[in-house]
C-alpha cells in the first residue's frame, strides 16, 4: 500500500514541471480565492457546487494527498497535500476543456430542458442569491458566465429572464422581488456581452408555483430563475 502510495506521489512531483502541471497550479490559487470569499461570507457549499471542475479537483486533490502524504514518511502531508493540489487542478481543468457549457452548469446546480428551437436554463435563485434578496452571491458569476457562453453564440433570438418566488407573504413584495432579481441578472448578463436588445426581464412573483409552498429559502423549486431562449 506504501508502495503505491509512494508511486503516485512521484508520479505527481514529475507532473509539476510540465507545462500542465503550471498551468493547473494556476487553479489552485482560485482555491485560495474560493477560501477567502468563503472568509469573508461567501456560502462555501455554494462557492464549492459553482466552481469549475479545476477548482474542485485542487481541493479534493489537496486533500486526499494530504491524507496519503501523512501515511507515507518520504512524503508527508504538506508535499502530499501540494502535489494532489495541483494534479488534481490538472485533471479538473482538462475536463472543464473537454465538457460543454450545458454539462458545467448543470454540475453546479442548474438544469437545461430543450424543447424543439426553445432552450429553458432553471437555476435555483439560492445559487445565485443572497437569501430573499436581488443581490447576487460571489459564486453566481461562475454560474451565469457559463449562461453567458451560450447565449453570446446565438444572434437570432429572443431571451426570456424570469424569476420567481413562493407565494408566501405580500404579493407586491414577492413581485417587486422578483423583477429586481430577474433585472439582476440582465445586467450581469450583458455586462459579460449578451446583447441586451435581445434580452427582457420580468418578475412573476408567487405566480407559477412548481411546488406547494416552502417557507425555506433554499427549499423546494419555487425559488427559481427561468432563462429562455427561442429562434426569431
Amino acid at each position: 500500500m506504501r508502495v503505491s502510495i509512494l508511486f503516485i506521489f512521484l508520479l505527481l512531483t514529475g507532473c509539476a514541471s510540465s507545462d500542465v502541471s503550471r498551468n493547473a497550479a494556476s487553479e489552485v490559487d482560485n482555491v485560495y480565492s474560493s477560501a477567502s470569499g468563503v472568509k469573508n461570507g461567501a456560502d462555501p457549499i455554494g462557492a464549492y457546487q459553482n466552481a469549475n471542475q479545476a477548482i474542485k479537483g485542487g481541493i479534493i486533490g489537496g486533500a486526499a494527498g494530504a491524507v496519503a502524504g501523512s501515511m507515507s514518511s518520504g512524503i508527508g502531508t504538506m508535499p502530499g497535500a501540494i502535489g494532489g493540489a495541483v494534479f488534481g487542478a490538472a485533471v479538473g481543468a482538462y475536463i472543464d476543456q473537454h465538457t460543454s457549457w450545458q454539462d458545467r452548469l448543470e454540475n453546479a446546480g442548474g438544469q437545461v430542458i430543450i424543447l424543439g428551437d426553445q432552450v429553458k436554463i432553471i437555476i435555483p435563485s439560492s445559487l445565485l442569491f443572497h437569501s430573499m434578496t436581488s443581490t447576487l452571491n460571489a459564486s453566481a458569476y461562475q454560474t451565469l458566465d457559463l449562461v453567458a457562453q451560450y447565449l453570446r453564440s446565438m444572434t437570432k433570438v429572443s431571451i426570456k429572464i424570469a424569476a420567481f418566488t413562493n407565494a408566501t407573504g405580500p404579493a407586491s413584495i414577492n413581485k417587486v422581488l422578483s423583477q429586481e432579481q430577474a433585472d439582476s441578472v440582465a445586467r450581469t448578463l450583458w455586462h459579460s456581452g449578451v446583447n441586451a436588445r435581445l434580452m427582457t426581464a420580468i418578475g412573476y412573483g408567487g405566480a407559477h408555483l412548481v411546488r406547494r409552498n416552502s417557507l425555506e429559502w433554499n427549499e423546494g423549486e419555487n425559488y427559481r430563475v427561468e432563462i429562455t431562449t427561442e429562434k426569431l
